[in-house]
């Protein structure tokens, strides 16, 4: 592993605008960086169903080992906004914006290392049979990319998604699932100073039915929240419409429909005392996996960790990410943590020795299912 490349890498990176359903600079940055390193190169045609201008791509590279499973690695090209005219600051090792911006290291961090690791690992054919390293699109706005994902070019049934805000040498084996929901209450207008009576409050409505929603941390397993409400043209019109959006976390299915049916029951009641009309749909984010800490994955990373001088730790994330849908179609999957700080926001920042720490991870993490020290899946 070549820190000094792989800082390199993550820097140039950094310079590249790709926010969700853009990632074509990163996109075209990786292409160029792995072209010579792998054996096989193929992109689905995700970037065309999502409206974006990228599309997921796959490295592959096939190795000598007689018995190591095929693997994957994952991180996504986009970044949350705002990153355009980003401006770098580093003081010592750490990496941060001028705080105008963010950084962007959720997730370039994971897209460097997985670089920094294809180009090493390339000069190790005997520590693997196959390799695949998969660059995602639109993991910011739902992971729509990986839903879009073409998991027939994907041959390995075991995957590392390199996404997280956790120290390097954690490992998130679990996260919850979640459903959206959304309420359109439909009332009746009026000037609201000649003739507020003939009005039905579409706000006000939609008030009661939030003021009476069990929402926050519910109990260990289950949250909710109220996040967009629109409605209403003016001061003076009693407002005929109003959208409220809404979602519902559970790591317990049960819980969450009970939660989601709640939610509904507050919407429609609230409907009826006003006589305003609701309509409700409701969208399955993304859904509940839970890999055992006894599974290969787990085993391998935690090994691997103290190898390279870090603590492993087994973690649950109360957020959905691309290892959700990796899961839901198939491909076992765990989230390994990349030390940056502060996501989505205009103070992240990562240290750069971190970054080195996640790669060394990454290819000891190789090494150590190459050389049979961890345990198969039970």
């Amino acid at each position: 592993m070549n820190a000094r490349r792989l800082r390199t890498t993550f820097l140039e990176l950094l310079r590249l605008n790709a926010p969700s359903r853009k990632e074509k600079p990163v996109a075209d940055y990786v292409k160029a960086a792995l072209e010579a390193v792998a054996d096989e190169f193929t992109e689905d045609g995700a970037g065309k169903a999502i409206g974006g201008n990228a599309n997921n791509l796959i490295f592959r590279l096939r190795g000598a080992h007689p018995t190591a499973p095929a693997l994957a690695f994952e991180a996504h090209m986009d970044t949350v906004e705002p990153t355009r005219e980003l401006r770098v600051r580093r003081r010592g090792s750490v990496v941060s914006s001028s705080g105008a911006t963010v950084l962007g290291a959720d997730d370039k961090a994971g897209v460097a290392v997985m670089i920094e690791a294809a180009r090493a690992l390339g000069r190790a054919r005997k520590r693997y049979s196959v390799l695949e390293f998969v660059f995602a699109v639109a993991e910011e706005v739902g992971l729509v990319g990986v839903e879009h994902l073409d998991y027939g070019l994907i041959e390995s049934g075991l995957c590392y998604v390199l996404d997280s805000n956790t120290p390097v040498g954690s490992i998130v084996t679990s996260a919850p699932s979640s459903d959206t929901i959304e309420a359109r209450l439909r009332g009746r207008k009026a000037h609201a100073g000649f003739e507020p009576e003939k009005g039905v409050n579409a706000i006000a409505a939609a008030a009661r039915a939030i003021a009476r929603m069990k929402q926050g941390r519910l109990d260990e397993e289950t949250t909710a929240n109220i996040g967009l409400i629109r409605g209403g043209t003016a001061t003076n019109v009693v407002p005929d419409e109003a959208v409220v959006r809404g979602e519902a976390r559970s790591f317990s299915e049960r819980k969450l429909a009970r939660q989601v049916a709640h939610m509904k029951r507050c919407f429609l009641e609230a409907g009826e005392a006003f006589g305003a009309e609701v309509k409700i749909e409701t969208t399955r984010a993304f859904t509940t996996f839970c890999v055992p800490k006894t599974h290969r994955l787990v085993r391998a990373a935690s090994r691997a960790a103290r190898a390279v001088g870090r603590r492993a730790k087994v973690l649950r994330s109360g957020g959905g990410s691309d290892a959700s849908v990796f899961n839901e179609h198939g491909v076992e999957a765990v989230v390994l943590g990349l030390g940056y700080r502060n996501p989505h926001t205009k103070k992240e920042s990562i240290d750069l020795v971190e970054m080195d720490a996640a790669a060394r991870w990454v290819i000891e993490i190789v090494e150590t299912l190459g050389s049979g020290r961890s345990p198969t899946a039970e």
